[in-house]
């Protein structure tokens, strides 16, 4: 099992640099936990590309679908009180320490590309994508 943030999700339905190793981790380990917010990062995420020309409104749509269906059942929020320990511990948001909180509480890693993340939790945080 591991946790996935927002970008790692997104890169597994968007092509990028990331898709190929995204998709590779996906294959290696289905079991993702996700904090609900993923929905509203991915939504915020898929609006930005959408209002910036990058991605056609009904692609947003026809890829968000999919992505609900697949992750749905490992949707699992932290415990509020890990998620203000972090954010007063470490200085990060809510919404990274939703995640952070989420693989401390399962005792799994998170796959993400946040540099602040893979610097402030060695433990917890790996990248799932190395970038020449």
């Amino acid at each position: 099992m591991i946790v996935a943030d927002s970008n790692l999700i997104v890169s597994c339905v968007l092509e990028s640099e990331a898709t190929e190793a995204a998709l590779r981790l996906r294959r290696r380990d289905g079991d993702w936990a996700v904090p609900r917010l993923w929905r509203y990062e991915v939504m915020n995420i898929f609006a930005t590309l959408t209002r910036t020309g990058r991605l056609a409104p009904g692609m947003a749509e026809r890829l968000y679908g999919p992505l609900e269906d697949a992750l749905r059942a490992g949707e699992r929020d932290p415990s509020p009180a890990s998620v203000f320990a972090l954010c007063g511990k470490h200085g990060i948001t809510a919404y990274d320490a939703q995640f952070v909180a989420l693989a401390g509480d399962l005792g799994c890693p998170l796959y993400t590309q946040d540099k602040e993340l893979l610097r402030k939790f060695p433990r917890l945080a790996r990248p799932f994508c190395t970038r020449p």
